[in-house]
């Protein structure tokens, strides 16, 4: 009886502390709450897990209703999280994800919120390239490769990328796409209306241009 009696009170403990470092992450900045400090280290690393290496302006939305703030970011491709920047340089992540991001040098777009497929979840960042009734998205990813070398002891762990692409109908799973006619016009069908427009307008579907206009036509049909 004592010996239940004592691992009940061990168990409590355990989720006492637990929910006591918990609460120690989170963070309120500015007008932002429910925060996560960044402390993982990446020093590891050979090669870089952001989007950018840099702090970058982007404006940030959330879910309908909350306005939307410009904040310094960085996209950590490793983990698939957007990072903003608190005082001291101090690093933070968001319990709830925001929806989408747009970054101010170049205008790109990233939003989830899609079908999962392969290895991505609702929360997975894509970014959009071309935005109608269907999305035509890039992903990239990387992943941390590890090796040895010869006769060594020390285990080299280096960033690696990974792009592809996906074309999304309305309320369906994206699907994986190669700049190629077969392959696009397998996904989005209408072949003969959309193999005569790209024939006469000499589309390069090797290029996101010649995709993107291809879909600009498809949206009218």
């Amino acid at each position: 009886m004592k010996t239940a009696t004592y691992i009940k009170l061990s168990l409590i403990l355990i989720l006492i502390i637990d929910c006591t470092s918990l609460s120690a992450q989170i963070n309120t900045v500015g007008s932002y709450k429910n925060l996560i400090t960044v402390k993982e280290s990446r020093a590891d690393l050979q090669g870089s897990p952001y989007l950018l290496s840099d702090w970058t302006a982007a404006t940030i939305k959330f879910s309908p209703g909350i306005e939307p703030k410009t904040e310094n970011i960085k996209y950590d491709l490793l983990d698939d999280v957007l990072i903003i920047k608190g005082e001291g340089d101090t690093e933070y992540t968001f319990t709830d994800a925001p929806k989408e991001f747009k970054l101010s040098t170049n205008n790109e777009i990233y939003r989830n919120g899609f079908s999962p497929v392969d290895k991505m979840t609702e929360k997975t960042f894509y970014n959009v390239i071309y935005d109608g009734k269907v999305k035509y998205l890039k992903k990239l990813s990387k992943m941390v490769i590890e090796s040895k070398g010869y006769n060594s002891a020390t285990v080299e762990k280096k960033v690696a990328d990974e792009t592809n692409f996906y074309i999304a109908k309305a309320g369906e799973k994206p699907v994986k796409v190669k700049g190629n006619e077969k392959s696009i016009i397998a996904v989005l069908g209408k072949n003969e209306a959309l193999s005569k427009y790209i024939k006469e307008n000499k589309l390069d579907l090797k290029s996101t241009e010649g995709i993107s206009k291809l879909l600009t036509y498809y949206d009218t049909l």
